[in-house]
């Protein structure tokens, strides 16, 4: 009986919870050998650089004057000029040719009040970058001297970017920019306003007047600018162009005296012989 019964026992189906218990136990095991593993890790800090764009605003000489409005044309004339008031008349241009650059320039409404003290001294007025980096604005010949009042920038990439001041300042290609400059300041000039002409003629005759004298290859340019007091008006001046359409037929010459004072010219016998033949 007893040998039946340990055959019994022997033959006894095992239940499905003793099967599963050996897997769990290799289960728990794994488990300790992990967190042992877990254990034994060393945390390293690591630097990770993440950039992050602070300024996506073009600089406004390389946008399309038509997409920038008269507000920052004025704000950005004030934070180059350190003017408070807003400029007179600017260009917005892109020269291209032997160099190609893109530039704003202004006329201040009011000129310096040492312009003549400091005349043919180096003055920050023009801002020269080159592919978007500021450069100088202390270059001596970037403007002729007597246009000196003009501000603005100047940017191109087809100067070198990786040389000193002074080997950059012999660069021939800057010649070529100061001629497309004082050719374009001149435009502008031309382009202002009968009415606003009358203040620009207050504030800058003088240097005109001296353009006239050093700048030989624009004279002709600049005699258009002159103006003049004549018989013609008490009040108004006149141009060299007016006076020439006024002129009577057959009259050869420009008739003109200089004196210390309006009056002083029209009180000249010369002047009064020559009203009294009907000539301006």
């Amino acid at each position: 009986e007893d040998g039946k019964v340990e055959d019994e026992e022997a033959d006894k189906p095992i239940d499905d919870e003793d099967a599963e218990k050996p897997a769990e136990d290799e289960d728990e095991d794994g488990k300790v050998e992990d967190e042992e593993k877990e254990k034994k890790t060393k945390t390293v800090s690591k630097t990770v650089w993440d950039w992050e764009l602070m300024n996506s605003i073009k600089p406004i000489w390389t946008r399309k004057p038509a997409e920038v409005d008269d507000t920052e044309y004025n704000a950005f004339f004030k934070s180059i000029s350190k003017d408070d008031e807003e400029p007179m008349s600017k260009i917005h241009f892109t020269a291209e040719g032997e160099v190609t650059f893109k530039s704003i320039l202004f006329v201040p409404k009011k000129s310096p009040h040492d312009m003549f003290n400091n005349y043919g001294k180096r003055v920050d007025a023009i801002k020269l970058y080159v592919r978007r980096v500021f450069i100088t604005d202390n270059f001596e010949d970037m403007m002729p001297k007597y246009l000196t009042f003009v501000k603005g920038v100047v940017d191109s990439d087809d100067l070198p970017l990786n040389v000193s001041r002074e080997t950059l300042q012999q660069n021939k290609l800057l010649k070529v920019i100061k001629k497309k400059l004082v050719r374009k300041t001149l435009d502008m000039i031309k382009k202002i306003t009968k009415e606003e002409y009358a203040n620009f003629w207050k504030e800058y005759s003088t240097n005109i007047k001296l353009g006239v004298m050093e700048d030989t290859s624009n004279r002709t340019r600049l005699a258009k600018l002159l103006l003049f007091y004549s018989s013609n008006s008490d009040t108004e001046q006149t141009s060299l162009t007016d006076y020439v359409e006024r002129m009577k037929d057959k009259q050869e010459h420009i008739y003109f005296v200089a004196g210390t004072s309006k009056e002083d010219a029209m009180s000249s016998p010369f002047v009064e012989r020559l009203l009294k033949k009907g000539y301006e």
